[in-house]
C-alpha cells in the first residue's frame, strides 16, 4: 500500500494523532510498542510547551494512506530522540526505514561533545526494527539508566493491601494555593532538593496550569501525599483513557527528605484502586532508575516492557 509522507501541519493533526494512538493501543493488545495517548497529551502540553519548545511543524512526520488515513508518526522527545508510532496493519520494513532515515535526515542533534547524534527507540523484543537498526550502523545504547522500564499492571490482578504511612494523609490534588504547594514539591523532588528550582516553579505556576489543560487531566487522579505541617510530600498523577481503559501515571516523585516512609507505594497503590473503581482494564508506569523500577516492580508486579534507545553518528 503506499504511503505518503508529509509534516504535521496543526491542531487538527495533533487531535487525529491522539485518536490514531489509541488505536494503535488496542491493534497491539495495550502494549504501548507506540506511545500511550497520555504521554502524548504530556508532552504536546507540558514538556514541548514549557522545556524542549519544538516547532512542531519542522519535527513531526506523519504517513498516510492513499484514502487519508494515518498510519505512522515520527516524533521526538527531547532533542536528538526519535520514536516511531506505527499501526501494526500498515507495519513493513521499508516504513520502517524511511521513518529512520528520517529521524536521521530532521531529527539528529549534537550531544554534549558536540557529535551529531540521532536516538531512535525500540522495544527489547522487536527484532525488525533492530536488524535495521544494525544495517543502518546503530549501536544499541548498553547503559541501563538509559532504558525506559514499562511496568504493566492487568487491573483484573489483585491490588496489594499498602497503609498509608503514619503521619500522613493521601488525597486529591486540593484548589486554590495548594497548586503553589505542588509545583514546590516537584522542584523538590525531581531536583534533589533543589530550592531555587523550587521557588521557580512556584513562582509562575504556568507549567502546571498547562499540565491540567490537557485533555485527560482529571484532579480526582492528580494524587498528594500531605505531611503533619500541609506541605507535599509526595506526589502522582494518573492519565486514564476512557477509550482504550487504559492508565498511565507520570510524573512520581517524593521530596527527599520524606523519601523511605512508603509513600509512593502508598500513592501508586491509591491510584490503582481509583482505575479499578473506574473500569480500567490496564495501567502502566515507566522507570528508569533502579530505586524507581524498585518501587514499581513491588506494586505492579513482574509484568514488563523495555524500550531501548540505539545510537547513531553522523
Amino acid at each position: 500500500m503506499k504511503l505518503t509522507m508529509r509534516l504535521y501541519r496543526n491542531e487538527e493533526d495533533y487531535w487525529r494523532m491522539r485518536q490514531f494512538l489509541r488505536e494503535v493501543m488496542l491493534a497491539n493488545d495495550l502494549h504501548q510498542y507506540s506511545w500511550h495517548v497520555a504521554r502524548l497529551d504530556y508532552w504536546w502540553w507540558f514538556a514541548n510547551t514549557d522545556i524542549e519548545k519544538f516547532d512542531l511543524t519542522q519535527v513531526i512526520f506523519l504517513w498516510e494512506s492513499e484514502d487519508g488515513e494515518l498510519a505512522a508518526v515520527l516524533n521526538p522527545e527531547g532533542k536528538g530522540q526519535a520514536y516511531l508510532q506505527i499501526h501494526p496493519k500498515f507495519r513493513t520494513p521499508e516504513l520502517e526505514e524511511e521513518m529512520i532515515v528520517t529521524a536521521e535526515t530532521y531529527l539528529k542533534h549534537p550531544n554534549r561533545e558536540g557529535k551529531m547524534r540521532i536516538l531512535v527507540f525500540a522495544d527489547s523484543k522487536d527484532s525488525l526494527r533492530h536488524e535495521i537498526l544494525t544495517k543502518r550502523g546503530y549501536q544499541k545504547v548498553e547503559r541501563p539508566e538509559t532504558n525506559e522500564t514499562i511496568h504493566i499492571f492487568p487491573l483484573a490482578n489483585e491490588i496489594k493491601k499498602v497503609e498509608t504511612p503514619n503521619g500522613y494523609t493521601i488525597r486529591a490534588l486540593g484548589h486554590g494555593l495548594e497548586l503553589l504547594e505542588r509545583c514546590y514539591a516537584s522542584g523538590l523532588g525531581f531536583h534533589n532538593d533543589e530550592i531555587q528550582t523550587a521557588r521557580e516553579n512556584r513562582d509562575d505556576p504556568s507549567w502546571y496550569h498547562h499540565i491540567q489543560s490537557a485533555p485527560l487531566y482529571r484532579r480526582d487522579l492528580d494524587l498528594v501525599a500531605i505531611a503533619r505541617d500541609g506541605s507535599i510530600a509526595s506526589f502522582c498523577t494518573v492519565w486514564f483513557d476512557d477509550v482504550t481503559r487504559t492508565a498511565y501515571f507520570e510524573p512520581v516523585a517524593t521530596v527527599p527528605k520524606h523519601q523511605r516512609h512508603g509513600l509512593g507505594k502508598a500513592l501508586l497503590t491509591e491510584g490503582l484502586k481509583r482505575l479499578k473503581a473506574m473500569g480500567a482494564k490496564l495501567a502502566t508506569v515507566g522507570g528508569y532508575s533502579d530505586a524507581a523500577n524498585e518501587l514499581y516492580f513491588s506494586v505492579f508486579g513482574e509484568e514488563y516492557d523495555l524500550l531501548q534507545p540505539w545510537e547513531k553518528f553522523h
